[in-house]
């Protein structure tokens, strides 16, 4: 039983780690391809869009409407500097990237290259190690 108790005490931390590595992976992949997917709704409506994020919460909006919310998401991995995304009417924004922190590293994110597809030879996010 003492094998077997010591066992899963050095077992379990290295299992409960690799889970949070992989949902904070998912998340990454979460708020990407949601990003991608504002462009497309923009690019759909005909509408200009703002995404605005601060600390764990991303908040979507029409640019003209901004009192109605329309999607409002949280993430426990990402953490954003107050920042706001614009998205034209195409779907494309403005701004090179946004910057925040990735389970507690700093994060860049290029939306140049990941949102307008501007150069999708080069690596999307990069850490600051």
């Amino acid at each position: 039983m003492s094998i077997v108790a010591l066992l899963m005490g050095m077992v379990g931390p290295l299992a409960i780690n690799s889970l949070e590595r992989a949902q904070a992976k998912q998340e990454m992949l979460t708020v990407k391809n949601w990003l991608r997917k504002v462009s497309a709704r923009a690019f759909s409506t005909g509408q200009a869009h703002v995404v605005k994020l601060s600390g764990k919460n991303v908040q979507l909006y029409v640019k003209d409407d901004e009192q109605n919310l329309i999607e409002n998401k949280t993430f426990e991995s990402l953490f954003f500097q107050p920042q706001e995304i614009n998205y034209s009417k195409k779907g494309f924004v403005a701004i090179d990237k946004i910057e925040g922190t990735y389970r507690g590293r700093p994060l860049i994110l290029n939306l140049k290259k990941w949102v307008n597809g501007e150069d999708p030879l080069d690596t999307q996010v990069s850490t600051i190690h």
